[in-house]
């Protein structure tokens, strides 16, 4: 029940990582949403890669190595797809405070370590991938122009879910929730 509670709370918080910025989704190129949806990429990269080297439960390091190998997957598909499209793949300006958030974040988990970090980084994890989820199904699918990025969005979400759905069930049989 904490968990859940703590997760609304935050989901706001954790948006800005995701679809930070007064960006509206009809003034979304291909070519920003690429760079966008490699951003958010990125960002999980790391935050995997942190959660591989400071996890504290074998659980959390193996779903943090399983997170880093399918987002690493991801961002190189998207960027196939780009180069593919021959779009320019410009971050909008509003994107520079999901950097920083991110950079904060970084330094948080990167200053914990044991059972602390590891409940800390599941947190994180769980409002990240939601945030995620909502913003590729309500703003970047509906924004993109091609079918094709549409249809690379499409179905890579179910790996999102299944992220969520293993980092929820971590969460739950370590007792953070």
């Amino acid at each position: 029940m904490r968990l859940a509670k703590s997760l609304r709370l935050a989901v706001a918080a954790v948006a800005t990582l995701v679809l930070a910025g007064p960006v509206a989704a009809a003034d979304l190129s291909d070519g920003a949403i690429i760079a966008i949806y490699n951003q958010v990429n990125t960002f999980d990269i790391e935050t995997a890669g942190l959660g591989a080297a400071q996890g504290h439960d074998p659980k959390v390091v193996a779903l943090a190595k399983m997170v880093q190998k399918d987002h690493t997957a991801v961002r190189q598909m998207a960027a196939d797809l780009a180069n593919k499209l021959g779009v320019d793949r410009t971050l909008p300006a509003a994107r520079a405070d999901a950097t920083a958030e991110h950079a904060k974040v970084l330094a948080k988990l990167g200053g914990m370590s044991g059972a602390d970090f590891d409940k800390a980084y599941l947190q994180h994890e769980i409002q990240f991938h939601t945030s995620a989820i909502q913003a590729v199904k309500d703003v970047l699918i509906p924004s993109a122009s091609s079918q094709e990025l549409k249809d690379l969005m499409t179905k890579v979400l179910p790996g999102f879910e299944h992220h969520l759905a293993e980092t929820t069930r971590v969460a739950s049989e370590l007792g953070y929730n």
